[in-house]
């Protein structure tokens, strides 16, 4: 699972199985504890919630503003890794 942008206890990754997927797409993954949820964005056409996981809706929001600040740096990210271009985290405090 490469880490694509990690802010704070919040973590962008790819997972490698989903490369065949035709729609550019992020997982998130935000510690809570010892706890880990995970959702699921959609980059195209537009930004939209694929899987909420355990996140509440405030979480959700925040995320997604999160994601439009940081759109393009995720979809270069992601374009690299599909053409097999060794990425590396991005880490905003």
């Amino acid at each position: 699972m490469p880490k694509v942008l990690i802010i704070g206890n919040i973590t962008f990754f790819i997972y490698s199985g989903d490369i065949n997927e035709r729609r550019l797409h992020i997982h998130v993954e935000k510690k809570k504890g010892r706890y880990r949820n995970a959702a699921k964005f959609w980059l195209e056409p537009e930004i939209e919630l694929e899987t909420k996981g355990n996140l509440t809706s405030k979480e959700i929001n925040g995320i997604k503003k999160i994601i439009e600040l940081n759109k393009e740096s995720l979809v270069r990210q992601l374009k690299n890794f599909y053409s097999g271009v060794e990425i590396k985290t991005i880490r905003i405090k």
